[in-house]
Order: C-alpha cells, then structure tokens, then sequence
C-alpha cells in the first residue's frame, strides 16, 4: 500500500470517527432516504448489503425493508483465508446470522445459500473515502474489489458516504473498482458507467 493511499485512509476515517452522534445520526437518516428513492433500488430484486461496523453508515434498516417487501437479501461473507466474499442470502436477520471474521455479522453458511453474483441487481459497497468519478478506497483488505472485479456480475454499484467520506481524488491501482452511484446525505452523484457496464434492472 502506498504512503499517500495509508495516509488518505487514516485522515478519513479519523473525520468519519469525529462526526458528532446528532449529526451523524441525521446523516444516516438522509442517506436513507436518500438510497429509498433511487429508482435502481426500487427495481432491484435481488440486492446485496453488508451490515455497519464501527463509524461507518450501517444499511441495517434497508436490510429489514428488503425483507419486509419480499425482495431477496444477500449478504458477505469472509473466507479471510481465501481473500474473497461469499454471497449469501439471508431471509432472517434474527436468525440467520453468527460472529464473523473481526467480530462482524456475518451470514451462516448452515442456513444461508449461496447466491450467484450474477442474480444480483444492486450492490451497496462500503468503504473508506471516495471522488467523484466513483473512485473509491475500501480498508485495505480487497475484499470488495474482488467481487466487483467478477466477470460475471452486472449489478449496480452504489456506495453511502457522508460528506466527510468525499475527497478530490482517490489513488487508483489497476484492481481498483469504481461505483455507479454515490449516495450523500445532501446530494447524489452518478458517475458516468463505462461502455461494457450492462444494467441488469
């Protein structure tokens, strides 16, 4: 990892860490909404999430509403040894999940089947910061590039990020994936999708 990319990373998350809980909070509330509204995620049916850790903004709520309007959840999961996700679908937010890698909530393989990324139609990506050309800088691990880099998958890729999380640019590596969407609590950035970029929904 270069200087400027551990640097970028550790200014960023030091930001999203010092948001106060009120405006953080209202923040989480607008992207929300914000995320509701999109007509991408209106016509998903199959749509991917992952559940918050830490500062960062935590989809848990969307993740009831999929269920609650009968859509398909899938969720990730850490094979760490392996370097990769697993997508799984979740049908009980209760129920069908146990204590992953690092203390994260993770789908159980003994209830949760596997799910082609080829079925998903939205993907929520985390991440650390990001630009506006959909540059996006995860925690270092990969994780995320590998699945979005899958020949396969023709979901659309939108990130949640407050303001705080938006920067002039990004450092790039040739693994690096960018996302679709941008989603802010004050305003949404469509990134211009690339010629082989096909939507699904």
């Amino acid at each position: 990892m270069s200087a400027a990319k551990a640097a970028l990373r550790t200014r960023v998350l030091a930001a999203r860490d010092g948001l106060a809980p009120e405006a953080r909070a209202a923040d989480a509330n607008a992207l929300l909404e914000r995320l509701c509204l999109l007509p991408e995620w209106q016509e998903a049916r199959c749509v991917m999430l992952y559940l918050g850790i830490r500062s960062e903004f935590d989809p848990a709520p969307l993740a009831r509403a999929v269920l609650a309007e009968g859509r398909r959840l899938a969720l990730p999961r850490i094979l760490r040894g392996q370097g990769v996700l697993e997508v799984r679908e979740v049908q009980d937010l209760d129920q069908d999940l146990r204590e992953g890698v690092w203390g994260l909530r993770e789908p159980d393989p003994a209830r949760c089947p596997e799910v082609p990324v080829a079925e998903l139609d939205l993907v929520l990506v985390p991440g650390v910061a990001f630009d506006r050309l959909g540059g996006r800088m995860g925690y270092g691990a990969g994780f995320y590039d590998r699945l979005l880099a899958a020949p396969d998958l023709a979901a659309v890729r939108v990130s949640a990020l407050f303001d705080a999380q938006l920067v002039a640019s990004v450092p790039r590596e040739p693994h690096d994936k960018p996302v679709d969407l941008l989603v802010l609590p004050s305003r949404l950035i469509r990134v211009t999708p690339p010629a082989s970029y096909a939507r699904r929904v």
